[in-house]
């Protein structure tokens, strides 16, 4: 038996020792990384400017070895890398310091100590778009005001200090609406501070915003009336008394009660220490600076109980000042949410008394802006072509090779346009917009929660806009290409179409038809449109009213965007986006004849093109400003 055991033992061994002499697994031992023509600097490895690529290389031991690398980069908001056969492709992408290097099976590379600068051209080489003109020698603003003075209907001065009358305004049938509560939140709404409006639960009030979104350029002021004005009739009388009119019909007789009121001892119902009426015109021109009348009867579905502004045909009266513009809403569009405190619609109409245009489509064909802007579906903050056009902000207008660095537009007014050829220099004209959106500021709320059905921008990006905000003068179809100040108006707006018998606000890119080139398609302008980051032909701002930009529709890191004209057979931005269906601007068309509201012979300048091509380089967080996006601009691209 033992004998037998010992067999079996000696039979085994030599199995197990044939294991050992097993030939053992190759390690991955060492990485050597090189940059491959790049230039240097004492204490640098490689040196790149920002926008541009190099080449890295990396050799191992042993050679015969097949490991999986990873590149790592110690601050990628400096400059990243890609894999690559045989190496990796360094991406510069702003200007700063950083170290990359390359690791395998547990080994690590050499580090490579790199550098990025700004090569050629940044924001200070270039102008900033004019917001003044001069006259006689004297400078003044250029903005909304002067083209809507031109129109003898001046607004809001976007640049001076307002003193607002609001009108509390009530009927025999709603005066169970017309408490004390409803007249102090009129004016927490209106006037309150932030910490008044966040102790009720509510947002920013109507003057916080406005003073926020003008970087503190527009002092809008005011009071609320200290009582109800009570019209004394019911709001179907009233109905009868107004003609239709009832906005103006309401601001003029408020107008009246005050005058009448504070001719009584002590003033009347307005108090000792009320104002003359000559206090709501603060610029002196005979005119009340704006009349809002919030009303207590309930809003209703159709354009008679709703909210909107208009303006009246009073001449001035510096001693007794009439109504010229006025808003005009019920008090329930401040339920809408935020506790009973909503200026959301507020702050929309009172957008028209400093000038802008609604951006949505009247006729509910389109979405040019989709939906993200106050002047749309009231959301946000306005867009720099609002805040360019008022003049509160100054794009800088860049037209050569160069590295742009833009801060959030909400919170800084940054943005540059990319402008057409004989640009006037001014807001009245086409050019391409470009901003950085980002959830701050006053955007932050509305931008991470969304606001009545409407989603924002929850994620930073670029807004890359069409604006076509040529004016003209007396003739439609000759624009000002200069002297932008005696404008009376847009050639275009956000109404597919134009609106309901205005033959001057529609104009068309006169294409033909693929299908019988018989005929032609009418490919509308619009006053702006966003070009978005995803080409999508059949579903994008231009084919349905109820689309929503996203996220996706911004230009984010590594993005680029072009106007090259299509490929036959393929799609590109500017097929999709621009009214020409090319890269031609808007006004290399000119009309040479209308026959009622259709178009009829047009000329083309063929060399009036869009040759700008852009790359988003980087966008960061900041401490101090939220992010920063840094966007390379080639002209000339092809």
């Amino acid at each position: 038996m033992k004998l037998r055991k010992l067999f079996v033992l000696a039979a085994l061994v030599p199995m197990v020792l044939t294991g050992c002499n097993n030939k053992k697994e190759k390690k991955l031992k060492s990485i050597t990384l090189t940059a491959e023509s790049a230039k240097t600097e004492s204490g640098f490895d490689a040196v790149y400017d920002a926008g541009s690529t190099g080449l890295l290389k990396y050799s191992y031991e042993p050679a015969d070895l097949k490991p999986s690398f990873s590149w790592v980069s110690t601050k990628e908001t400096v400059a990243t890398v890609t894999s690559k056969e045989g190496g990796g492709q360094v991406n510069a992408k702003a200007a700063g310091e950083a170290e990359v290097y390359v690791t395998a099976d547990g080994v690590e590379s050499n580090h490579l100590k790199i550098k990025v600068v700004e090569s050629g051209k940044t924001n200070e080489d270039f102008p900033r778009a004019k917001t003044t003109y001069t006259e006689g020698g004297v400078e003044k603003p250029l903005n909304m005001q002067t083209i809507y003075t031109n129109q003898n209907a001046p607004h809001l001065d976007p640049l001076s200090e307002a003193h607002v009358m609001v009108v509390p305004f009530g009927f025999t049938d709603d005066v169970a609406v017309q408490t004390q509560e409803n007249l102090d939140k009129i004016h927490t709404t209106f006037f309150g501070t932030r910490s008044e409006m966040e102790a009720v639960g509510g947002w920013f009030s109507m003057a916080e915003f406005y003073q926020t979104s003008s970087y503190g350029l527009s002092n809008f002021q005011g009071k609320v009336l200290p009582t109800w004005v009570n019209y004394g009739k019911t709001s179907t009388q009233f109905l009868s008394d107004a003609g239709g009119s009832l906005g103006a019909y309401a601001a003029t007789y408020a107008r009246t009660w005050y005058h009448d009121e504070y001719a009584k001892a002590n003033h009347g119902a307005l108090g000792a220490d009320a104002d003359p009426i000559t206090y709501f015109d603060a610029n002196e021109d005979g005119f009340l600076d704006l009349v809002w009348v919030v009303y207590s009867h309930p809003t209703t579905n159709d354009q008679t109980w709703w909210a909107y502004v208009t303006y009246t045909g009073n001449s001035a009266d510096p001693s007794y000042p009439t109504v010229k513009t006025l808003g005009w809403a019920s008090i329930d569009w401040m339920s809408k949410g935020f506790n009973g405190y909503d200026p959301h619609t507020f702050i929309h109409e009172t957008g028209h008394t400093y000038g802008l245009d609604d951006y949505y489509d009247y006729s509910k064909k389109w979405a040019p802006m989709g939906g993200v802007d106050f002047m749309d579906h009231n959301l946000g903050d306005h867009c720099m072509f609002s805040k360019f056009s008022l003049g509160w902000t100054s794009p800088w207008v860049v037209d050569d090779d160069a590295i742009i660095t833009l801060r959030p537009g909400t919170t800084t007014g940054d943005c540059f346009i990319l402008p057409s050829p004989g640009y006037n220099g001014t807001a009245f004209d086409e050019y391409i917009m470009v901003e950085l959106m980002a959830p701050i500021g006053l955007a932050e709320r509305d931008y991470k929660n969304g606001y009545e059905g409407t989603a924002g921008f929850s994620e930073p990006g670029l807004r890359i806009s069409h604006v076509d905000a040529r004016v003209y003068k007396s003739n439609h179809d000759t624009y000002l290409t200069t002297n932008p100040q005696e404008g009376l108006d847009f050639r275009v707006c956000n109404t597919q179409g134009g609106r309901s018998g205005v033959k001057y606000d529609s104009d068309y890119w006169q294409i033909p038809d693929p299908e019988d080139t018989s005929k032609i398609i009418k490919s509308y302008y619009a006053l702006t449109t966003v070009i978005e980051s995803v080409i999508n032909p059949t579903d994008n701002v231009l084919t349905r009213t109820t689309y929503n930009v996203s996220n996706s529709s911004l230009f984010k890191e590594g993005q680029r965007f072009d106007l090259k004209p299509a490929k036959e057979g393929s799609y590109s931005w500017s097929s999709v986006f621009m009214p020409s269906r090319t890269n031609l601007w808007n006004k290399a068309k000119t009309t040479t004849g209308w026959v009622g509201n259709e178009q009829k012979p047009q000329s083309v300048d063929e060399n009036c093109t869009f040759n700008y091509s852009l790359k988003v380089l980087s966008i960061s967080e900041d401490a101090e400003y939220g992010y920063v996006a840094k966007v390379k601009v080639t002209a000339d691209a092809y």
